[in-house]
């Protein structure tokens, strides 16, 4: 065997130069597709150029600033600073994700110089994206996920009787189905995988929203099932640990124990994933979306705060989710001081005044309102309600009207459709790309927490300014 020379070692340097700076380019274009507005900065300008390591030891290092509001991220000797858009601190299930980032990355890398790593050659069977939305989940037989993930994307590129299609998947995370236990899959079943998808009748067999298909632990196609029926079975009426879109319920409720994981293409040619009982990601818009609602909610639940009624946290969040999945646009207010602030923030018309018998500009022939007083008539529908008052139903109608849906702290509606006065400190905060809806929400937000919800079906929290959180 003859000794190495000069050429064969600026071989492997060139060679090592080249994969390294492949990860380094991976590294950052997927925190661009998991955190589209944070941002990944390279400390200092030394740029690694040589690999020198054992394929058995990590080539990274994740450390936790302080304050909470950045990551520190050692990447094959070069060190990265990950900060969120908004300074606020990071949310543990956003740490939890850049790990599982850098980690798949990290054993694609050391799959590739490895020869005795067979058993991870499936990292480059799946797009990275699926593979890191697995890793971080970490359900049982792993793979059964991307797959079926790839499925969801391919079948809503399909249509079936010129219509585009919706579909489901759970993926039982026990080896038999806890809801049928005396069911054993057939032997010859097929796997539940994106050749599926161009058998048009399948369509026909599962919508997504009230019958999905199971899928066992091999990853083979078991049977479809009532997702309603199915949960009422096996997880019973337990309530959720946080608030899911209506229609969505059951298959957030499927997954609340037993390792379960549901999967579902929506109408709107979104993908949805839910695991532990909750939301966790979608995929819309070429990228996947961290949900993490359990700590949005509980972060919007401590802004509205104790002297609020119980339910009023929940009830303008839970219409926001509803909302959101209709895809109609929305924006509620919550005013601490509604003495010192509504004044400045809603025009005298806009309010639902106390005093609304007595209101000399109460409009008293309804025959032949103008634009500006017919909404005003409309009033005495809601007044003197509280929003623990109004049904689900109502209190979306109210919010899906043009302008903001203003409320105190004691849950008393306080006006709806409301156009908000915006103060200049909201507009130099708004970048030019901004919506009228995402001023307004930057305006509100400096008399209390705001909750916007775009036409895009993208739900978010404002408070002093700035926004807290996306989902």
């Amino acid at each position: 065997m003859r000794e190495p020379t000069a050429a064969d070692h600026t071989r492997s340097y060139r060679s090592n130069s080249r994969l390294v700076g492949l990860y380094h380019a991976l590294l950052r274009q997927q925190v661009d597709h998991f955190f589209p507005d944070a941002r990944l900065h390279l400390e200092g300008d030394r740029s690694p150029i040589h690999w020198e390591a054992s394929p058995d030891r990590p080539n990274y290092a994740i450390d936790g600033e302080g304050d909470g509001i950045e990551l520190a991220i050692d990447w094959f000797g070069s060190r990265y600073t990950f900060q969120p858009a908004s300074p606020v601190p990071l949310l543990g299930s956003e740490r939890k994700l850049m790990e599982a980032i850098v980690r798949v990355l990290d054993l694609r890398f050391r799959t590739l110089i490895d020869a005795d790593a067979i058993d991870r050659t499936e990292l480059f069977d799946y797009a990275l994206e699926d593979v890191i939305v697995t890793e971080f989940l970490a359900p049982p037989s792993p793979m059964r996920l991307p797959v079926a993930m790839e499925a969801m994307r391919m079948a809503a590129l399909s249509t079936y009787e010129d219509r585009r299609v919706s579909s489901g998947a759970l993926l039982l995370g026990t080896e038999h189905d806890p809801a049928f236990p005396e069911r054993t899959n057939h032997p010859n079943a097929p796997r539940y995988n994106v050749r599926l998808t161009s058998i048009k009748i399948i369509h026909r067999l599962c919508d997504g929203l009230r019958t999905v298909f199971v899928v066992d632990l091999r990853g083979d196609l078991a049977w479809a099932v009532d997702i309603h029926r199915w949960t009422e079975r096996v997880q019973g009426h337990a309530p959720l640990c946080a608030p899911c879109p209506r229609r969505y319920e059951d298959h957030a409720r499927a997954t609340r124990s037993g390792d379960h994981v549901g999967l579902v293409l929506t109408p709107s040619q979104e993908v949805k994933v839910f695991s532990g009982g909750t939301l966790s990601f979608t995929f819309s818009n070429a990228r996947w979306r961290l949900m993490d609602v359990p700590s949005k909610f509980d972060a919007w639940t401590r802004s509205v705060g104790d002297a609020a009624p119980p339910s009023l946290a929940a009830r303008l969040f839970q219409a926001a989710m509803n909302l959101s999945e209709d895809r109609v646009g929305a924006l509620f207010v919550l005013l601490r001081d509604p003495d010192e602030s509504l004044p400045h923030l809603v025009a005298p018309g806009d309010r639902i005044e106390d005093h609304l018998d007595h209101d000399p500009d109460a409009p008293t022939e309804t025959d032949h309102l103008p634009p500006r007083m017919a909404k005003r008539a409309l009033h005495h529908l809601i007044f003197s309600r509280r929003i623990g008052d109004l049904d689900a139903s109502v209190l979306e109608s109210l919010a899906g009207v043009d302008g903001a849906v203003v409320v105190d702290r004691r849950g008393n509606l306080l006006a709806f459709g409301a156009i908000l006065r915006i103060i200049p400190e909201a507009i130099l905060a708004a970048r030019a790309s901004e919506g009228a809806r995402t001023v307004a929400a930057l305006a509100a937000s400096y008399h209390g927490p705001v909750l916007k919800v775009s036409q895009d079906g993208v739900v978010s929290m404002y408070l002093g300014g700035r926004r807290v959180w996306e989902l």
